[in-house]
């Protein structure tokens, strides 16, 4: 399965608040809305394959996702979609609950969400007995996980006119990032670090990239 590259850019789906009776300066807010925005700008998910059971039966199956979307929860985030299965004249929908991985990757400044399991069976009936196919495993169409560049590349400055009549200039960047996950978003709390001269921005960010390999034939 192919996506087209998306660069998910910070400004695009953050929203800098600041935090009372709070440790650090300020936090930084990724809600799940942003987040599963991403699944409308990638299109219809669906695979076709075709199939042998019992030696004697064959022909073409075909899945596609309805509704898929990520849930951000304190415990455990989950991702969940409905799969409509066809199989040959037999068809049937299938409501698929599968695990999210959530990480802050703070040396690369990235917030890297990964469908980590998400499974659903494909199985047809013969003599009204069911007769399994195999599993579809929809964390194989998505081996790289979505990454949205976080709030660290914030960095802005300040000009002040001191009593003298001089110009001087302050610089303002995020630091020691800590992320936690909430009902329906994402939160990353930062200190804040000063400066008189420009910060050095060594960070590399990259969109997300799917892997060539097609585990079924997918069209987009």
């Amino acid at each position: 399965m192919q996506f087209k590259k998306l660069l998910l850019v910070f400004i695009l789906s953050f929203n800098m608040v600041s935090v009372a009776q709070s440790p650090l300066d300020v936090a930084f807010v990724l809600s799940e809305r942003a987040v599963n925005k991403v699944f409308t700008a990638i299109g219809e998910i669906n695979g076709t394959s075709s199939y042998e059971v019992l030696g004697i039966i064959s022909g073409n199956y075909h899945w596609k996702i309805i509704n898929p979307k990520i849930n951000f929860k304190p415990d455990s985030s989950d991702f969940t979609c409905d799969a409509k299965i066809e199989v040959g004249p037999f068809s049937y929908k299938s409501q698929v609950i599968g695990n999210v991985k959530i990480n802050y990757n703070d040396q690369k400044n990235l917030i890297e969400i990964k469908i980590s399991k998400a499974v659903f069976e494909i199985y047809t009936m013969v003599l009204k007995k069911k007769i399994h196919i195999k599993d579809i495993h929809l964390e194989d169409y998505f081996k790289e996980p979505f990454t949205f560049e976080g709030p660290k590349s914030l960095t802005t400055d300040m000009t002040f006119t001191m009593p003298d009549s001089t110009i001087k200039k302050i610089y303002v960047q995020p630091t020691q990032c800590q992320m936690k996950v909430v009902k329906q978003a994402i939160r990353v709390t930062c200190d804040i670090a000063t400066q008189d001269t420009p910060f050095k921005n060594q960070l590399i960010v990259a969109p997300p990239i799917q892997s060539n390999q097609k585990p079924d034939s997918i069209k987009n």
